[in-house]
């Protein structure tokens, strides 16, 4: 009994003590626990993904409907003031995909189109060594195919005749001098040693003497008909093979230093894209065409299916490996303006930067296009690979400059002819009608106005597309303005096409865009 009094008073002095005592001491365990909780963060303001400068006091959705991202002092400690801070969420969204830079040899992927032709050095001229008439021919057209060993046509001939006369004389008088000249007489006049033999073992004359085929091929060309004369200036047919065949092709003259004979070189047509062919450069012109500053080259082929036919359009690949390694970036990262060039770079933290960017040649590295940097890049910085547009329009403030100067260009400089020189050329505007698009081959046919800025008078020309430049939107007959890129080695390529209808868009686009700009910095000014 006295054990439960004791522990009953007990019991009583703790409650008392924990209801007198705690707020003394800070409030217990309870007390405790608000110390150990750590302090709730507090934004500074909330701003737009992918626009630092739209800001609000609190939460809410950005012009682009996206959530607005919280911005915390301890974000702002440390940074880059140039860079753009994205969330992981948001770069999941975006699919925000980066590569390192990396320091390697440059294999230069060279691409350009040839027609393919007659392996010249295998074709082979038939002509008659003395005057005639043709009583049989073999051959109906051009486009035959001939065996080795086929009669080709009969030829009846004064002289033959005469001779194959004093070789059977000869033959009966014993005399070996003589037999052995009159032989050399009949090789000289086109006879072969089978067909000499014969006569000899027949000892009767042949009128109509036979002259067969020296190898298999097909007929180039049949310039005789039957009965037709000839002399030894006629060419009565020339036979080729398609055992192999010449590809030609013209490279363009910045790429000239980089082919070589005996280069390898891969053949493929566009009808067969899984069919390739290996072949070799065997000649180079030495000079360069002057009207399309390109350097023409020659390719041999084996083609011992046939396959290849000539006047067919074939695609061709060389490879030219650079002796240094140098820093290259993927070529989807690269983000080409009128003036400048530029890449992402990721700086960690969920920070990007845009930084401009010196560029080299481009190539291939493990079958995948690359682009050498020779200034603004480190071995083992990172680039981002994709949505790096977004991230660009809201970075650093080089990357404002450039694309103010392009706004300027599309803008205020879209007069007819205007031109704008870069770094490494010079940009031209001018106005035109497609003839032809060739999206497989990365190019556009347009009849172009006068451009003054070129010297270049109205004219239709195959225009080489920049990397990534779609045309399906575009239709033959259909009046676009184009910006031309035109390099200091006569270079030149379609950075940008438009067609009227895009331009009237681009222009109400505009003006909504500055409406906008003009109630967000209403917006601005009251906050």
């Amino acid at each position: 009994m006295k054990a439960i009094i004791i522990l009953i008073v007990g019991v009583g002095l703790g409650w008392l003590a924990n209801m007198f005592l705690s707020p003394m001491l800070g409030g217990g365990h309870a007390g405790m626990e608000q110390a150990d909780a750590p302090a709730e963060k507090k934004p500074l303001y909330w701003v737009a993904p992918m626009d630092k400068n739209y800001r609000r006091d609190g939460p809410g959705k950005s012009p682009m409907g996206m959530d607005l991202v919280p911005v915390y002092e301890e974000d702002l400690a440390g940074g880059d003031e140039n860079a753009v801070r994205i969330t992981p969420a948001v770069m999941n969204n975006l699919g925000v995909k980066t590569a390192e830079v990396v320091e390697a040899p440059l294999v230069k992927h060279i691409e350009t189109v040839g027609k393919v032709d007659f392996d010249e050095s295998r074709i082979r001229h038939i002509h008659s060594r003395v005057e005639g008439w043709i009583e049989r021919l073999n051959v109906a057209a051009a486009g035959d195919p001939v065996r080795a060993g086929q009669v080709l046509y009969e030829l009846y001939s004064p002289a033959l005749v005469s001779a194959q006369e004093e070789y059977l004389a000869a033959i009966k008088s014993g005399n070996r001098a003589l037999i052995k000249a009159s032989a050399r007489r009949l090789e000289a006049l086109g006879l072969n040693e089978a067909q000499i033999k014969s006569l000899a073992q027949a000892n009767r004359v042949e009128q109509r003497v036979k002259v067969t085929a020296a190898a298999d091929g097909i007929v180039k060309a049949l310039n005789v008909r039957q009965g037709m004369f000839i002399k030894p200036a006629t060419e009565v047919m020339s036979i080729a093979t398609l055992e192999s065949v010449w590809v030609k092709a013209d490279v363009y003259e910045s790429s000239a230093h980089q082919v070589y004979q005996g280069q390898s070189a891969e053949v493929s047509l566009w009808g067969l894209p899984d069919k390739r062919w290996s072949g070799m450069v065997n000649y180079i012109e030495p000079v360069v065409n002057e009207k399309s500053r390109t350097l023409p080259l020659r390719i041999r082929v084996v083609n011992d299916e046939q396959q290849l036919k000539p006047n067919m359009l074939a695609r061709i690949e060389l490879e030219a490996p650079s002796s240094s390694p140098q820093l290259l970036v993927p070529r989807s990262a690269v983000i080409y303006g009128a003036r400048h060039a530029r890449v992402v770079k990721a700086l960690g933290g969920g920070q990007f930067q845009s930084v401009l960017v010196e560029l080299g040649d481009q190539g291939v590295v493990d079958g995948k296009p690359v682009v050498a940097v020779r200034s603004g890049l480190q071995r083992g910085d990172k680039v981002v690979t994709s949505a790096q547009f977004l991230i660009d329009s809201e970075s650093n403030i080089e990357a404002e400059l450039a694309r103010m100067d392009e706004g300027q260009m599309g803008s205020g400089s879209m007069d007819h002819g205007s031109t704008d020189h870069g770094a490494d050329g010079q940009i031209v505007h001018a106005m035109g009608v497609v003839d032809q698009v060739m999206p497989a081959m990365g190019m556009v046919k347009l009849t172009h106005d006068p451009i003054p800025a070129l010297d270049w008078p109205k004219m239709t020309m195959d225009f080489p597309l920049a990397e990534g430049l779609s045309t399906s939107d575009f239709k033959p007959g259909e009046t676009v303005h184009f910006m031309l890129w035109v390099g200091d080695n006569f270079e030149f390529r379609i950075e940008s096409l438009m067609s009227g209808h895009q331009m009237e868009d681009q222009g109400m686009e505009a003006q909504s865009m500055d409406h906008h700009d003009m109630h967000h910095d209403h917006d601005m000014g009251a906050q």
